[in-house]
């Protein structure tokens, strides 16, 4: 007998405990007492901290009873109830370990984050504590629920049975919340995203929205953008073209040398510091790879972007493809997220990980053999954490003792600051290899260099580890990511392009909605959806 049947099976005889029969309102009532107890401790102190009022939480503690008594009445009945326990359980249980251990809010994002992890990384996240939670908080509550008989009275009885429990819900919760309306609207009001952490009402709304993200998402008709585009060379040679975009993985600017950070985090690009420009205050589209990787490319700035309609609408890509230049992507183990389906396009890694210098090999020879002006995107695995010691080869560890476990909960804050900034190291280690490539390819080509990470990442900062949190309460950690240029003297002089003019805006405020116009502007790509006051680079270039 499977072990879902022996579960579900009213008629089993291991499912039924003859000591303990409930009756139907009983057992809601059990269960709806048994999920704030055992899995919403987390929130209830989020309340407890911003609202420290023993009344309050309280009565907040008895609306939310009697709430999630109303929504068993509609949802458990004869044939329902165990499934959906057992269902709610295990789904609470998974959920409940990720906010425990790694501090996250779960809302749309992080339910796409989920959906959109691929093998490797979901490997990386299984370990003997996630098969403890499993266990206690989702296995164990599901077995000892299938044990009650529950009796349930004949189909019209039950039927007005939960017709009073709502009548009584409604006519209580009203009464608490009426009597207390003004601290309730301001403490709503003021603490919206302190909805994300109670379960479950947090992931079943992700679902809904997740749900109607996807319908929008359905095949539709290819959203053209940029059709004029046309290369205008302003450039004074008849060199060819190589823009090199490298896209960083969870990379935050706070961890870079060349930002100001403590630690030589940045050393393997100290012999081409005078030719290098750390943008400081740059942000980020989003807080994970699934949203600000689209939203980099995307003609729509942060507040515009869709992610619904991105798989199926044109952006950087596609335009620069149709100006000229010819368009290569190359990914270390991650995809494109369906932005480089219409260009040449690989991922690299075969294996569960790969180190990001296989992003490098073969590309210098591979450029040498075109004829053509490139835009090439090297894709990284970079910082992604939270197995962050297998992002970088033993050469690279700089920074020790080091965290070796992708539980940061068990690292001491300087462990983990080890060993992230060690991926920083061996990022800075492939780029300052990259431009020593780039640079035998001068004689052929016009070569600029730049690199912008997708999101940042948290390291413990008030007990937040990694990224994906809801951008309206985000730390900055998740959203301040570097931005750095690398370019000639050559390629300035024969561009135009003052260095001096760049270094006076290194501290400006910029984000992801800069790029799609600042590369067409640098790129000598003209379009009617291009928008010179996004460029950075205008009025740097003397034409």
């Amino acid at each position: 007998m499977s072990f879902l049947k022996f579960m579900f099976d009213i008629k089993n005889p291991f499912c039924k405990l003859k000591m303990l029969k409930l009756k139907s309102y009983q057992y809601n009532a059990l269960y709806a007492l048994l999920t704030l107890v055992l899995y919403n401790p987390i929130f209830f102190n989020k309340v407890w901290s911003v609202y420290p009022s023993v009344i309050f939480v309280s009565l907040m503690f008895v609306v939310l009873f009697v709430l999630l008594n109303m929504a068993c009445a509609i949802l458990f009945w004869k044939y329902t109830a165990k499934p959906l326990s057992v269902i709610f359980c295990l789904i609470n249980a998974a959920v409940l370990y990720f906010m425990d251990v790694y501090h996250v809010a779960f809302d749309k994002i992080m339910l796409m984050n989920v959906m959109e992890t691929d093998k490797q990384e979901a490997l990386a996240l299984m370990n003997l504590d996630v098969l403890f939670y499993m266990l206690v908080y989702g296995i164990l509550p599901s077995f000892i629920l299938c044990k009650i008989n529950i009796l349930y009275n004949t189909g019209r009885k039950e039927f007005l049975q939960k017709l009073c429990i709502w009548f009584a819900g409604i006519v209580l919760c009203s009464a608490i919340i009426g009597a207390g309306y003004k601290q309730t609207a301001q403490f709503l009001r003021n603490n919206k995203p302190i909805k994300y952490s109670l379960l479950p009402v947090n992931y079943i709304s992700a679902v809904i929205s997740y749900s109607k993200m996807k319908i929008r998402e359905k095949p539709h008709e290819l959203i053209m953008i940029g059709q004029d585009a046309k290369m205008v060379p302003y450039w004074k040679n008849n060199k060819k073209n190589l823009f090199v975009f490298v896209v960083g993985e969870t990379a935050r600017a706070a961890n870079f040398s060349l930002n100001g950070y403590d630690r030589k985090t940045n050393k393997p690009l100290d012999s081409y510091q005078s030719e290098i420009l750390s943008f400081k205050e740059v942000s980020s589209c989003g807080t994970s790879t699934a949203i600000s990787l689209p939203c980099m490319f995307s003609v729509d700035g942060r507040d515009d972007f869709e992610k619904s309609t991105s798989s199926y609408k044109e952006n950087l890509l596609d335009v620069a493809k149709r100006a000229g230049y010819k368009v290569w992507w190359r990914g270390n183990v991650t995809d494109c997220k369906g932005i480089c389906t219409r260009v040449e396009n690989e991922r690299l890694c075969q294996k569960d990980t790969c180190f990001d210098d296989i992003l490098n090999k073969g590309l210098t020879q591979r450029l040498e053999q075109e004829n053509s002006d490139m835009f090439v995107v090297l894709h990284q695995l970079g910082s992604h954490g939270p197995t962050y010691y297998k992002r970088y080869p033993k050469s690279a560890e700089i920074f020790s003792p080091n965290c070796k476990t992708e539980r940061l909960d068990k690292c001491s804050r300087e462990e983990i600051v080890n060993v992230y900034d060690n991926t920083i190291y061996y990022t800075s280690q492939n780029l300052a290899d990259l431009i020593a490539d780039l640079k035998k390819l001068e004689t052929k080509y016009n070569v600029f260099l730049l690199y912008v990470s997708d999101h940042g990442e948290s390291l413990g900062e008030n007990n937040i580890y990694l990224h994906a949190a809801p951008y309206i309460i985000a730390p900055k950690e998740q959203i301040h990511v570097p931005m750095i240029m690398w370019f000639s003297n050559d390629f300035a002089k024969n561009f135009n392009l003052s260095r001096k003019c760049l270094q006076e805006k290194l501290k400006n405020e910029y984000s992801h909605d800069n790029l799609f116009h600042s590369l067409l502007g640098i790129m000598g790509v003209k379009t009617s959806d291009y928008n010179e006051k996004l460029d950075i680079f205008k009025n740097c270039i003397k034409n």
